[in-house]
C-alpha cells in the first residue's frame, strides 16, 4: 500500500523529536491495531504538561500587559510647555525596564511551551490514524514540520488540527449517539477561536513593527505601548483558548479510544 504524502522520512524525524524531548512512550495496544494502522498512544501526560506551560505563558502575558499599560499611561500625558521633566523620563525608564523583563519572560515561556506543544500535536495526529485511518490528508510528520515554515504555519497547523478534531470526534460506527457530533462541533468552535486570536497577535506584531518613527520619544513609546497592549491581550486570550482546546481534544481522543477498544456486544441468537 503506497504511503500518503508526508510519511517516510517525516515520520522518522517526527518520532526522533519525541525521543529527543524525552516524551517517547510505548503505544497502548489497540484491539484493531493490525487493521487500523498505528496503535493509540497515551496523550493525557503530554496534555497536562502543555496545559501547565500554557498557563505559564498566560501568566507571562499578564505581566507584559501590566507593564505595557504602565508605559502607555506614563508616555501618554500632555507635554507641559513643549517638553517633559526629568521625573517623567525617569519613570519611563523604569517602565521600559519592566517591559524588557516581561518580554524576556514571555520569550522563555513560549520557548518552553513550543517543544512540548508540538510533541502533543504530533501525538494527537498519530492517534487520529489509530481511531480513523485515512481521515487526515497529510502524513503525521507534517504535524511537526509545518510549524517551522513561515506563512505556512499560519494556516496548515489549523487545517491539521481541524482534521484531527473531526477524526477524534467521529462516531465509531453508523448510528452512534449524536452527542459525539455535538462535542466535535464545540471543539471546532474552540479551535477556530484559538487560532483566530493567535494569528491576530502575529498580524498585530507585524503592524507594530511597521509603525512610522516619531521624533518625540514619549509619543513613540506611547504608540508602541498601545500596540503591545493589543498583542499581549491577544496572547493571553490565545493561551487560555489553547488550554481549553488541548483539554477538549484530549478528552475526545480518550473517548474515541475507549469506543474502539470496547468489547463488542454479544449477538443474540
Amino acid at each position: 500500500m503506497p504511503l500518503r504524502s508526508g510519511e517516510s522520512e517525516e515520520e522518522d524525524w517526527a518520532k526522533g523529536f519525541e525521543t529527543y524531548a524525552g516524551l517517547e512512550s510505548d503505544a497502548v495496544p489497540s484491539r484493531a491495531a493490525a487493521v487500523r494502522g498505528p496503535g493509540f498512544r497515551p496523550v493525557r501526560g503530554l496534555a497536562t504538561a502543555v496545559t501547565l506551560l500554557l498557563a505559564l505563558a498566560a501568566a507571562a502575558a499578564v505581566h507584559g500587559l501590566v507593564a505595557d499599560i504602565d508605559a502607555f499611561r506614563h508616555a501618554g500625558g500632555p507635554s507641559p510647555a513643549g517638553g517633559y521633566d526629568a521625573r517623567a523620563f525617569r519613570l519611563l525608564d523604569e517602565v521600559r525596564d519592566r517591559h524588557g523583563t516581561a518580554s524576556s519572560l514571555q520569550l522563555w515561556a513560549m520557548a518552553a511551551t513550543a517543544g512540548v506543544f508540538i510533541a502533543w500535536f504530533h501525538r494527537v495526529r498519530t492517534n487520529a490514524d489509530a481511531l480513523h485511518p485515512r481521515a487526515c490528508s497529510t502524513g503525521a510528520g507534517w504535524a511537526i514540520g509545518v510549524w517551522f515554515v513561515p506563512l505556512v504555519n499560519l494556516v496548515m497547523p489549523w487545517l491539521i488540527a481541524r482534521e484531527v478534531t473531526c477524526a477524534s470526534g467521529r462516531p465509531a460506527r453508523e448510528g452512534a449517539a449524536r452527542h459525539e457530533d455535538v462535542a466535535r462541533t464545540a471543539s471546532l468552535t474552540l479551535l477556530n477561536a484559538w487560532w483566530a486570536a493567535w494569528v491576530a497577535s502575529k498580524a498585530l506584531l507585524v503592524i507594530g513593527s511597521r509603525l512610522p518613527a516619531a521624533d518625540d520619544e514619549m509619543a513613540l513609546t506611547h504608540g508602541t505601548s498601545g500596540v503591545w497592549i493589543g498583542i499581549d491581550a491577544l496572547n493571553l486570550v490565545a493561551a487560555v483558548l489553547a488550554i481549553l482546546h488541548v483539554q477538549q481534544l484530549t478528552r475526545l481522543q480518550q473517548r474515541g479510544h475507549a469506543r474502539v477498544t470496547a468489547p463488542a456486544a454479544p449477538r443474540g441468537d
